[in-house]
């Protein structure tokens, strides 16, 4: 009778990525993604007013599910749009706003299963409003939210 080994996706996750990292592959993916934390919706919209934004731009930022900043074409408006793709956010770092493309679903499962990402996190993601990914601690699923959400994973 054989015995059936099972290791928990986390677990399996840190035992390949360290196994990787002794013959030096690296998935490209997670080498060039990174989790963000979004702007909060003043600093969004200070970032519109700024120039800086191109203008027909639509970007997630901090705050309930879905909410996005519109560029200058949309007069800087900030709401929950219905039903179109979203595949940008507004960043924040130390004080300075900027855009990142967010990454596609199968790219932030890589970087999840990397480890890299906060154990508890939900950060959105490429596609539908309110697209997320849950950090490895709830085993980097794809979904959508109903909450508010301050980080993105970006490429």
């Amino acid at each position: 009778m054989q015995r059936k080994i099972t290791i928990a996706r986390p677990v399996a996750a840190a035992l390949l990525l360290s196994a990787a990292m002794a013959f030096g592959i690296v998935a490209r993916a997670s080498a060039a993604t990174k989790e963000v934390n979004l702007a909060t919706p003043a600093q969004a919209l200070a970032y519109c007013k700024s120039g800086k934004m191109p203008g027909s731009d639509i970007a997630y930022i901090n705050g309930g599910p879905g909410l996005v900043q519109y560029g200058p074409t949309e007069h800087c408006k900030q709401r929950v749009p219905n039903t179109i793709p979203i595949k940008k956010a507004i960043r924040i770092v130390g004080k300075i706003a900027s855009e990142c493309n967010l990454s596609p679903p199968g790219q932030a499962i890589t970087f999840c299963d990397s480890g890299a990402m906060g154990e508890y996190d939900i950060d959105y993601v490429s596609g539908k409003v309110g697209k997320t990914i849950s950090g490895p601690g709830y085993g980097c699923v794809v979904n959508f939210s109903t909450s508010s959400i301050g980080n993105a994973v970006c490429k």
